[in-house]
């Protein structure tokens, strides 16, 4: 730590510095102190965060890297999924008895916890929501849970699933504030049927095993606009609030569907002395993982493969309006029943009939229009939300093939043969590529 002091009061550049971090094999634990000593220094902050990237002392050893091949968003994520988009991010680590996790860099911050920077709650018709400014948000604080243990190195790491969810956290309440932890490893969804830990029902009184310093406590008056990092108690206020608090699953089974309700809607408001505004789900959603999609892509374009496929049809049919734009997916399958009831791992309320969202890739340049294919009988009128690429560069007319069996209402006529002389071109078959992961036991 005092050779970057002494780096950085010689002038080296930011880019030296971070150069020389990243090659001296040296490993940076700071704590807040430090972090202020070094701030106080003149320590710029890309050098701080490079610092803090850094692995810690005594983190485990990275699992091996996966083949990283970023796609459009599908309808259920898979592993592979996860990993290529979050691996620019941090790092994967194998955890005894629980699996594959990945350690965000920003979790190299000891002061850092999931839920608490970079974001805030909105409230949605299916429960509070956490927005967060991360370009990784949209997978780790809605689908999996987090856990902390020496085999992450003492930091915070999530554990994938395949269940979305505006949040998956409990709750706390006490006099003059509240807070939030979130739901660690250990708790399952079970589709149609709620909360189980450890294989039980969860039933009231059961607190999943969560201490005072899992939690995010901040004052009532705090609660609203986000930067709860700036506001969160400190250790020894977080110890004497939750002894005198009451513990709230913080969420309820609405017709089969997850509700991610708190506190409930109508305490926030009593308590925090502020309106609180019911946001649909469906559209927050859309928004943030379109966003990400495209923020991780243009970020990261070297390793952006994105399949584009026109909406087969028109797109009044799917209630997208005249002038939506061809969409970016991956191949799935299942019906959109299967998608948006929960048997395919969205348990969200009120969200039949919601299509998942889809984004291009800003910097995925493509040297001619890919091939239009037409859906798969099974996947029929699973179609989802998309924008356009804005820098595909067309250079000719895509091929057109005709629809496959059972989906007559989608078909395209066939182009025309290049010569008399030849036979048409033969339609081609369609698999879907993106196999979502059984449902939950």
């Amino acid at each position: 730590m005092l050779e970057i002091v002494r780096l950085s009061q010689a002038k080296m550049t930011d880019e030296v510095l971070v150069s020389y971090i990243k090659t001296s094999g040296k490993t940076f634990y700071l704590s807040a102190d430090d972090l202020l000593y070094l701030n106080s220094q003149g320590v710029s902050q890309p050098v701080l965060s490079a610092m803090l990237a850094a692995p810690a002392p005594g983190a485990p050893a990275s699992a091996p890297a996966p083949a990283v091949v970023i796609t459009a968003p599908p309808a259920t994520p898979t592993i592979d999924y996860f990993q290529a988009h979050l691996t620019p991010y941090g790092q994967w680590v194998d955890v005894p008895g629980v699996g594959t996790a990945w350690v965000p860099a920003a979790a190299n911050d000891p002061m850092w916890r999931p839920y608490m920077n970079a974001g805030h709650w909105q409230f949605t018709d299916a429960g509070w929501f956490w927005q967060s400014d991360y370009p990784w948000g949209d997978m780790a604080f809605h689908y999996g849970r987090w856990i902390k243990n020496e085999f992450t190195g003492g930091r915070w790491g999530w554990v994938p699933g395949y269940d979305w969810a505006p949040s998956w956290v409990s709750w706390r309440e006490g006099s003059g504030g509240m807070g939030w932890a979130p739901l660690p490893w250990g708790v399952e969804f079970r589709v149609g049927l709620g909360l189980y830990w450890h294989g039980a029902v969860v039933v009231e009184g059961v607190d999943f095993g969560l201490g005072y310093n899992s939690f995010v406590f901040v004052g009532s008056d705090h609660f609203w606009g986000g930067n709860y990092n700036v506001y969160v108690y400190d250790q020894e206020r977080s110890r004497v609030f939750y002894e005198h608090s009451t513990f709230h699953a913080g969420y309820k089974m609405d017709g089969g569907h997850f509700v991610a309700e708190g506190l409930g809607r109508d305490r926030i408001a009593a308590i925090t002395h502020h309106p609180v505004e019911v946001h649909p789900v469906a559209e927050l959603r859309r928004t943030e993982e379109t966003h990400n999609f495209a923020k991780r892509t243009e970020e990261h374009r070297e390793l952006a493969r994105v399949v584009v496929h026109p909406v087969a049809g028109h797109p009044e049919a799917h209630g997208l309006g005249a002038n939506h734009t061809p969409e970016v997916h991956a191949h799935s399958t299942g019906t959109v029943a299967e998608h948006t009831s929960g048997t395919a791992g969205h348990p969200v309320a009120g969200e039949a009939g919601n299509a998942h969202p889809a984004a291009t890739t800003e910097h995925g340049a493509l040297t001619h229009t890919p091939e239009t294919h037409a859906t798969t009988p099974a996947n029929a009128s699973n179609t989802r939300y998309g924008a356009t690429n804005e820098h595909g560069a067309v250079t000719h007319t895509p091929e057109i093939h005709p629809a496959t069996p059972g989906n007559a209402s989608n078909a395209h006529p066939v182009a025309p043969a290049p010569s008399t002389k030849l036979p048409p071109p033969k339609p081609k078959p369609t698999t879907g590529t993106n196999q979502p992961p059984p449902a939950p036991h």
